[in-house]
């Protein structure tokens, strides 16, 4: 497993020009995050153990490979907090819901906004929040959906890197 480095998380974010990939990227961060996060979780670094107990339980075919059922398992040890599980379970719910979408909504959608305002490390940043809430309910001639859709791409990107700092084991 490699290590994320919060320069390629960014980056990789950064890259991305559309909702769909921007969460398809998000969510694979987020689970190898909690991959990263679930060894420290049933060890006191005994290489057998990991080697022949927790390797195949993360493994790519091994049950805790599905990020709900492994953030599951880490709120119900107790090792999560409710805001957390909260928005990774959210983030990982709207990713599912984009898929099964005909037509991808953009940054500055409704449904956007909506996800946005229900995601706790962005709402808990009041200076951050908003300044979203007064670009978005701003009047016509104040408001570009150019600049409002960057704002919504960097407070996502800023969840995104928050929620990984605290998977740090």
């Amino acid at each position: 497993m490699t290590t994320l480095t919060e320069d390629d998380v960014l980056e990789q974010l950064d890259a991305q020009n559309n909702l769909l990939a921007f969460m398809t990227t998000a969510q694979s961060f987020l689970l190898q995050g909690i991959k990263c996060f679930l060894p420290s979780l049933f060890v006191d670094n005994d290489e057998e153990i990991v080697e022949y107990a927790v390797k195949p339980l993360l493994a790519r075919s091994g049950p805790l490979d599905d990020i709900d059922v492994a953030l599951r398992l880490i709120y119900a040890l107790g090792k999560m907090e409710k805001w957390l599980y909260a928005d990774i379970t959210h983030f990982s719910q709207f990713y599912q819901y984009l898929k099964e979408q005909d037509t991808i909504p953009g940054f500055a959608d409704d449904i956007t906004w909506d996800f946005i305002s229900n995601v706790n490390c962005i709402t808990r940043n009041a200076t951050l929040f908003s300044a979203l809430e007064s670009m978005k309910f701003a009047d016509f001639a104040a408001w570009s959906e150019v600049r409002f859709t960057a704002m919504i791409k960097t407070a996502l990107t800023l969840a995104v890197t928050t929620i990984l700092k605290e998977l740090t084991p």
